[in-house]
């Protein structure tokens, strides 16, 4: 059935040659050729040849004097025209972008072929043909501009509608939320090729961290992209690799931050306390040359970095705890390229990439019953990644304007995250000491304990012609994801307290009040999951003005289940599929003056995502009936007797924290298949692929050679987007935090979480971009965006709605800003030479200003609409935190109604180039924040936190770092 209903859609797709213009790693140009008179040339035979590799290729002029040429390598060419008796013409210089469209006319002159017209005009800044919305990231910017830890995918928030997301808890774990989406919605793209994380999706950003001296350029499709792109609702980074050229040509580079030239963060400083110990080298080159000249080249990459990082710790309720520790990555990134040539019709290229990151000494914060709290130094993680990937690329040339391309992908994750006691023997349930929860922190022991490989192939053929002014994409994709997986997470047992108070066995007031566990063993996971898409586009250009855009994708996801357990199945070999993920691209481009390319655009498309695997596997592992999951107890709420200064009457708390191995395996018998009593996880036939409406309207112009303009205004609507619902919903006997809580199904006192598609929301932005290249000496780019994202869901991961009573989800009250709701944008960067200095010294700088993320504000002491969740934002107004670092916001009441602090930073720097035998040398100096603005994370906007922990800054916010300066030098030969 499956296999008839693919081939109707191929078939349909072939039939109406709805083609794409975007391209997978690669560039593509066309004109008109013409006479002196401006009249259409045909029979002109047209040649580009790239100016660095000598590959070339070629094509001949059409009855209207179009050529066109697609598949190229992004890079410096040469294009030519001959016909007997008129003068060759060659234009000089010509840059040719990632994704973009050049259109450059080829204008004949009479006389003989011996003779030459030259011309060296840049090729135009704007695709006046692309209704797509974004932009281009070039090398020159990479090297230039400063980057505290050197990794390409904080230069994709240079760009409007994009928020990068800085990570200090893994390295090169850096992502980007882009429109208002989920960080997880993006699609990382090297060489042509999948770079993504198909379990976590892109939350950590691409699978293996490219290099940013190993990168030519980057092109970013924040929207509007056509159907050549799918399975993702946020941005496509479409990047390139560097490759050899006929001359050996090579980079060697190496950096240094260090804690004597870094200030001491904002809360190290006001306590007194002792600077980190940080440091952070890394060193490298690359080499790419001839193997055989014009036809077969080879590009080699390598670097290495050892970073220890600062973690400060701050925990106000128990000062003993804070420390200013170093997290430590020790990182082998390799890669090597090889570009070939075979004749004028075949080119193939191979690339593969590779890094080690492990990681010693993670401080993360961690999700706990009471929201997100810091960890003590005894509850850091440590992590062991190795990261893959590989494309092969071939290319074949039939006629004069049909290209075939295809390709090969391969990507792998080995990883492992968790305690060092489970790193050190693999068994977390073999760790004596249990996690400790108190109010405000969390102590002792990590609770993480999580392994996992997975691979994914892919297989991608795409097909493109152009025929009578329509340039046709058609093309497939068929993926097979293999993951491997252990959960053991807290087996080693979770206590929660009610306080911060250390336990004293004395004290029933500091006894814990509730016990979880993952039993009775560990959790294996192998999935096989098959993705499968087929796309025809089509650039129809109407005429020389105009361009229509229409396009067509069809995606399908075939995801194992373990139906057996999933009492919502009345077929147990039903999987949800979802067979209607049928996505329309349409868009208008008009050149409203040629001579200036003034371009008004505008754009509808239908984007479907995929499904995250992290995001459902429970679904496989946690059903009615399982071999893992973690139990809470007590089942209904948190034990009164500590609230009242009495003894738990738990059996697992009235003992204190210490974990009694022996009524746990009476209960829950190692080895066996038992009745799930924690949270079931199940998926719903019903379920579909979430996805998104998107329009847009802008505009762009080309002020001066190097100058260009663009405005866009975006609307998007997020529909059926995941969220949980809860099957097994309970009610408080009173509105107390520890009255019992009454489950419908009496019998299971457990939480029945159920995926589907209940979740909508709406983005709506204004987006501002300006791009000035003045040649080699100057550049700088402006981007900002006013946004609103809002939704009846946070819109990350798969929510519930906290609101929900009995059968009712309360979605109404649920309503509010999504999670990436960031209403300003503003982000500058500039790099250039000084005058009266030869050149020599170079300024260069990235300033950024950001909106505080969204913030609740509440009380979990109190449950008031009875509904057994303790989620109840309180009223609007304005709200003050008490005592040192508090801070005043206002609420307007509900989900996310507060914000947390702003995001402010100024990044220098200034190099001195110089040539010495024949090389160049630039010697840098970076300072990252150079105000030293505390960036600080949000606080707790629960009540119940305390004076200690309500409105009380205590942390900065992920990827912010006080005053640091680094230097560095880069020889290029």
């Amino acid at each position: 059935m499956f296999v008839r209903r693919l081939l109707i859609v191929i078939g349909l797709l072939a039939a109406i040659a709805f083609p794409a213009a975007a391209q997978q790693g690669t560039t593509e140009i066309k004109g008109r050729v013409l006479d002196p008179q401006g009249n259409a040339l045909p029979g002109v035979s047209v040649m580009v040849k790239n100016e660095q590799t000598g590959m070339f290729r070629q094509t001949v002029s059409d009855k209207d004097g179009v050529y066109f040429i697609s598949g190229l390598t992004p890079g410096s060419y040469e294009l030519s025209g001959e016909l007997s008796g008129f003068n060759t013409f060659r234009h000089h210089d010509l840059r040719l972008e990632i994704g973009k469209t050049a259109k450059v006319d080829v204008k004949m002159q009479l006389g003989a072929v011996a003779e030459e017209l030259t011309v060296t005009a840049a090729a135009p800044m704007i695709d006046v043909t692309s209704k797509e919305v974004g932009g281009n990231i070039t090398s020159k910017e990479l090297v230039e501009l400063p980057s505290v830890n050197r990794n390409f995918i904080g230069f994709v928030a240079l760009l409007p509608g994009v928020v990068a997301n800085i990570s200090t808890e893994s390295f090169g774990a850096d992502a980007v939320s882009v429109n208002g989406q989920d960080s997880r919605n993006n699609n990382y793209m090297v060489d042509g090729g999948n770079n993504n994380d198909d379990v976590i999706g892109q939350r950590a950003g691409t699978q293996a961290r490219t290099p940013i001296e190993s990168i030519q350029e980057f092109q970013v499709l924040t929207g509007q992209y056509d159907a050549e792109f799918g399975r993702t609702t946020g941005a496509v980074i479409n990047a390139v690799t560097k490759q050899g050229t006929n001359q050996f040509k090579g980079v060697a580079f190496g950096f240094l931050q260090d804690a004597s030239y870094t200030e001491k963060d904002f809360f190290t400083k006001q306590r007194n306390g002792q600077k980190p110990d940080t440091n952070f080298v890394q060193w490298g080159g690359n080499i790419g040359g001839p193997i055989v000249r014009d036809r077969l080249h080879f590009f080699a990459n390598l670097e290495r970095v050892y970073n220890k990082r600062a973690t400060a710790i701050n925990i106000p309720a128990r000062p003993e705890f804070n420390a200013t520790p170093t997290t430590t990555d020790d990182v082998w990134n390799t890669m090597i390229r090889f570009d070939g040539q075979l004749n004028a019709s075949e080119s193939g290229a191979i690339r593969w990439l590779r890094e080690s990151s492990p990681q010693k000494n993670q401080i993360i914060p961690d999700a706990t019953l009471n929201g997100t709290v810091p960890v003590t130094l005894n509850a850091s993680r440590e992590e062991s990644d190795v990261d893959q990937t590989a494309v092969g690329t071939w290319s074949s040339l039939f006629g004069n304007s049909k290209l075939n391309t295809v390709r090969l992908t391969w990507t792998q994750e080995n990883v492992a995250f968790a305690n060092p006691g489970f790193n050190g023997n693999g068994r977390q349930q073999d760790l004596l000491k249990p996690t400790l929860v108190f109010l405000n922190f969390e102590d002792q022991q990590s609770a993480v304990a999580q392994a996992r490989i997975n691979n994914a192939y892919y297989i991608d053929d795409t097909f493109n012609s152009y025929v009578s002014n329509h340039d046709i994409r058609v093309g497939f994709q068929v993926a097979r994801l293999a993951e491997s997986s252990t959960a053991q997470d807290n087996m080693n047992g979770t206590f929660t307290f009610r306080t911060n108070k250390p336990f004293d066995p004395n004290d029933f007031s500091t006894y814990p009040e509730r016990f979880s566990i993952r039993v009775p063993g560990a959790s294996q996971l192998n999935l096989a999951v098959k993705y499968y898409g087929v796309f025809a586009q089509d650039k129809w250009s109407v005429s020389d003005r105009a361009t229509v855009s229409l396009g067509l994708r069809y995606d399908l996801e075939k995801l194992p289940i373990n139906e057996a357990d999933n009492p919502l199945f009345t077929n147990p070999n039903d999987y949800p599929t979802d067979k209607n993920n049928i996505s329309p691209r349409l868009g208008f481009t008009y050149n409203v003056d040629p001579k200036t390319n003034t371009v008004l655009r505008a754009g509808y498309g239908r984007f479907y995502d995929k499904t995250h695997l992290e995001l459902v596997q429970g679904a496989v592992t946690g059903g009615v009936f399982s071999n893992s999951f973690v139990t809470t107890l007590p089942t209904s709420a948190a034990d009164p007797g500590p609230s009242k200064g009495q003894r738990p009457t738990d059996p697992f708390l009235a003992n204190g924290p210490i974990v009694d191995r022996a009524l746990l395996a009476q209960r829950f018998p190692p080895g066996s298949r038992i009745k799930n009593t924690g949270t079931v996880i199940l998926d719903s036939p019903d379920r579909v692929i979430p996805y998104t409406d998107q329009f847009s309207v802008g505009a762009s112009r080309q002020i001066t050679t190097g100058l260009a303009l663009s405005v866009d205004f975006i609307h998007a609507s997020g529909q059926d987007q995941f969220m949980s619902r809860e099957y097994n919903p309970g009610t408080r006997s009173g509105t107390g935090r520890t009255d019992p809580v009454t489950r419908v199904n009496k019998n299971f006192t457990g939480s029945v979480l159920v995926r589907g598609n209940t979740g909508e929301t709406t983005y709506n932005a204004a987006e501002f971009q300006v791009d000035h290249h003045l040649g080699q000496n100057f550049l700088y780019r402006i981007s900002y965006t006013y946004s609103k994202s809002r939704g009846n869901t946070s819109g990350n991961g798969i929510p519930t709605s906290n609101f929900q009573y009995l059968d009712d989800l309360r979605l109404n009250a649920n309503e509010g800003p999504t999670d990436f709701d960031r209403p300003h944008n503003f982000v500058l960067s500039a790099s250039g030479r000084v005058p009266h200095t030869g050149g020599h010294l170079e300024l260069a700088t990235v300033t950024r200003y950001v909106s505080g993320d969204p913030l609740t504000i509440q009380n979990t002491s109190f449950d008031p609409d009875q509904n057994g969740v303790l989620f109840d934002p309180l009223p609007a107004g304005s709200y003050s935190g008490t005592g040192r670092n508090s801070i005043t916001v206002h609420s307007s009441g509900g989900r996310n109604g507060a914000r947390g602090p702003d995001f402010f930073q100024v990044d220098g720097r200034a190099a001195y180039r110089m040539t010495v035998a024949g090389s160049e040398v630039r010697l840098i100096g970076e300072v990252f924040n150079l105000t030293n603005r505390a960036n600080y994370a949000n606080p707790s906007g629960d009540v119940r936190s305390g004076p200690t922990g309500f409105l009380v800054l205590n942390s900065l916010r992920s990827g912010a770092v006080p005053r640091t300066f680094q230097f560095g030098v880069r020889l290029s030969y």
